[in-house]
């Protein structure tokens, strides 16, 4: 079987993407801050991706764990608008960004899939284009920082959508070059789900109106969110060999979410 590694596979979605993995027989490396259980992966490489120091030496030892390379590499590390906005820029996007980059070598030896979790945050109106030029033109993590430790309370949003857009975006502009080496390159936009992450935006003031009535047309009226391992299902299918024709898509698995709120838009 094949071999995959995770960011933030200790949790939430990617706890859900780890253990669907596993269930098919495959290896599992988990990059986080905290070790994930036994069922969502095999192996754990402790990093706080916030760090920039951190992602270089998770890499390198994935690159020991993972030599002979990776059938998969699952970017889904990421925090929510709870937490400082200049951490929810370096997480989300820098860390993912790098993370991706840093994994592809080893995704290549095999002619593997990449998978980003991005958000259906991402395409919501009031984006802060200032910012999401900072994190993907200029590729500036002290300058995002900077703008980041600007905003405050609900301003913290900001960078969370900004995160959210700038690495689904990444994932289009490079996946027509990976895709000529033979690495398919997708990304997925989960709608509110529920996690600790959901959990932690919903204890917060700031945010918790907002996310208890977040609209999910699939879940009317029931006062559910949706389940993490429904949005794993998906991301299995896009990393296994039925997706083979999916390349440099952004894949909404939000329950109707993003129809209801962009009819129009494509």
């Amino acid at each position: 079987m094949g071999v995959y590694a995770i960011t933030g596979a200790s949790s939430g979605i990617g706890a859900a993407i780890g253990r669907q993995l596993k269930e098919q027989g495959h290896r599992v490396i988990n990059i986080s801050r905290r070790t994930a259980g036994e069922e969502a992966a095999d192996v754990n490489i402790a990093a706080n991706l916030a760090v920039k120091a951190e992602r270089a030496r998770a890499l390198e030892e994935l690159r020991t764990v993972a030599a002979d390379g990776l059938d998969g590499f699952v970017s889904c590390s990421g925090v929510g608008p709870s937490l400082p906005a200049d951490v929810i820029l370096s997480v989300n996007y820098f860390a993912a960004k790098e993370m991706t980059e840093g994994a592809y070598p080893l995704v290549d030896k095999k002619k593997g899939v990449i998978l980003v979790v991005s958000s259906n945050s991402a395409t919501l109106p009031q984006l802060n284009t200032e910012l999401v030029d900072i994190l993907l033109n200029q590729n500036d993590e002290e300058g995002a920082a900077a703008y980041g430790k600007t905003l405050e309370g609900p301003n913290k949003y900001q960078a969370y959508q900004a995160s959210k857009n700038a690495i689904a975006r990444w994932t289009r502009r490079w996946s027509g070059a990976w895709a000529a080496r033979g690495v398919r390159m997708n990304a997925i936009a989960p709608g509110a789900t529920q996690t600790e992450l959901m959990d932690q935006g919903v204890a917060d003031p700031d945010f918790s109106a907002s996310m208890r009535n977040y609209p999910i047309p699939m879940l009317y009226n029931t006062g559910k969110f949706l389940s993490a391992d429904d949005i794993a299902k998906v991301a299995l299918f896009l990393l296994g060999p039925e997706s083979v024709a999916v390349c440099g898509a952004v894949v909404f698995v939000d329950g109707g979410t993003d129809g209801f709120l962009r009819t129009e838009s494509l």
